[in-house]
């Protein structure tokens, strides 16, 4: 038979509550010889109540904490809980994103300002139940990281990484990180993962856009570069195509926002990326309660000696006097 906590705390309860009963009775016949006929103080009256409570406590806490398995600690990198949901960012490497004209005082590389996006995103999200999948397009799509967690593993690649040097010179095809990252999500659950688009559209290329599988349930397409003001690479000038980058999420049934020199507002990010739910506080659970059981109970224990020393005796001055005339007897009694 295995006894809960519970039970074994009731169990201290009614043993320690009839050795109190039958302790006060004891204490009872001899009160007048150590407090006098006015006895102790009325408070000291619950004292067994409360030793009652503090030993159950204990008792509980213990036996708790002694049947729970051992928490274990998240080794770093690595996931506390198995992952529910998938963040794939598809992150623009093409030259263009070297052109410096973005951040609030557009002294900002595109690709610099990419990569502070993309942290902010990850900042606001439960990472220990996420898994971040990159893929870097130009003009084709390679995957440069699959599902990790190890967020210095994400800085690194975002830290500047020369992955255009992967691809063969050309025009940028946005459409190929889309279909990559399509195949990638298309063994994961439905509902479970959520897409960054994060590029300066500059070209959008002239061939239909491939159909997001059910995995994919949100879509954000962040675009960096001045929206106005071109810069001349590779034989045109170019800028942050704001209308190509509203046009693609329409297309993906997500929504656009313009970050070039602010961040994802977070009702925004929200909305984006609902898949992706935020760490909920942690419920009260059995170890939060026998700790809290085993504390309280400890507490009593250890405030309670003191206190029946101090307060236990009834401080007014015809109490002083009857105990007095106590001990005047007895000592009478002794002498004779």
């Amino acid at each position: 038979m295995v006894i809960e906590s519970w039970q074994l705390g009731a169990l201290v309860a009614m043993l320690v509550g009839v050795a109190e009963f039958f302790h006060a009775q004891r204490a009872a016949r001899v009160a007048h010889l150590a407090f006098g006929h006015a006895g102790p103080a009325a408070w000291t009256h619950v004292t067994p109540f409360l030793r009652t409570a503090a030993l159950a406590l204990i008792a509980f806490g213990f036996h708790a904490l002694w049947t729970l398995p051992p928490a274990v600690q998240p080794v770093a990198g690595k996931p506390q809980k198995p992952a529910r949901h998938h963040l794939v960012v598809a992150l623009d490497v093409s030259p263009s994103m070297h052109l410096t004209d973005s951040g609030p005082r557009g002294d900002k590389r595109r690709s610099e300002r990419a990569r502070t996006l993309v942290a902010s995103v990850l900042q606001r999200l439960d990472t220990s139940h996420t898994r971040t999948t990159i893929v870097a397009f130009y003009t084709d799509a390679k995957p440069v990281v699959t599902d990790t967690f190890d967020l210095e593993v994400l800085d690194n690649i975002l830290d500047d990484l020369p992955l255009e040097y992967a691809f063969d010179p050309g025009k940028t095809d946005m459409y190929r990180g889309i279909e990559v990252a399509a195949d990638i999500g298309r063994s994961w659950p439905p509902g479970t993962a959520t897409l960054v688009v994060v590029s300066d559209g500059d070209t959008l290329p002239a061939k239909s856009l491939v159909k997001l599988p059910p995995a994919f349930v949100n879509t954000l397409v962040l675009g960096v570069g001045h929206p106005h003001k071109g810069q001349f690479i590779d034989g045109h000038s170019s800028r942050q195509n704001v209308r190509a980058l509203q046009q693609l999420a329409l297309r993906l049934g997500g929504s656009y926002h313009d970050g070039n020199e602010l961040h994802v507002p977070t009702p925004v990010l929200t909305a984006a990326t609902s898949s992706l739910a935020p760490p909920k506080q942690r419920d009260l659970g059995h170890r939060d309660l026998a700790l809290a059981a085993l504390a309280s109970g400890s507490l009593i224990l250890l405030l309670l000696a003191p206190l029946l020393a101090l307060l236990g005796t009834p401080s007014s001055a015809p109490a002083r006097r009857t105990r007095a005339a106590s001990r005047t007897q007895l000592q009478a009694g002794a002498t004779s």
